[in-house]
């Protein structure tokens, strides 16, 4: 996770905290801050299938594990194929989509998830490469000349 985000959710916290410390107009309670180094996403959000290296074909299910930090919950994670939306966000866990790689180029291609938990601050899974192949050869169909004596007269 980028700093960026690391300050953002910091301020959302401190927000929220002093919202919550506010009763009927009163002044908020004092608070510090202490900026945290930033924190991997890794461990937040990760796409657990297919894996990183495989090859693909027809239609494949993505999936993938997100958690909260604290009492931050998930609202919604978001797949994506070469930073692209993938379909709709799934609300609900398990988090998985339905992905037809006829749609895509026989290519190599990374999938991310993104997780927004409910204050709506975003992190983002490390790539999964994976490799689409979809024989899009037609068959070939050769003909060779018939031994006369087989031929069937009718």
């Amino acid at each position: 996770m980028n700093q960026r985000l690391v300050n953002q959710r910091l301020v959302h916290v401190i927000a929220f905290l002093s919202l919550a410390g506010c009763g009927g107009g009163a002044a908020p309670p004092s608070a510090s801050a202490q900026l945290l180094p930033p924190v991997s996403a890794g461990g937040l959000v990760a796409v657990t299938a297919p894996t990183s290296g495989s090859p693909v074909r027809g239609r494949v299910t993505v999936t993938a594990n997100a958690s909260g930090v604290g009492p931050f919950g998930v609202a919604a994670v978001q797949f994506q194929l070469d930073g692209v939306n993938l379909g709709t966000p799934d609300t609900s866990a398990p988090y998985a989509i339905s992905w037809d790689t006829r749609t895509t180029t026989n290519a190599s291609h990374t999938l991310t998830a993104v997780a927004t938990d409910t204050l709506g601050v975003q992190y983002t899974s490390d790539a999964v490469t994976v490799t689409v192949f979809n024989d899009k050869t037609p068959p070939t169909v050769a003909a060779e000349d018939a031994n006369p004596a087989f031929w069937l007269l009718g």
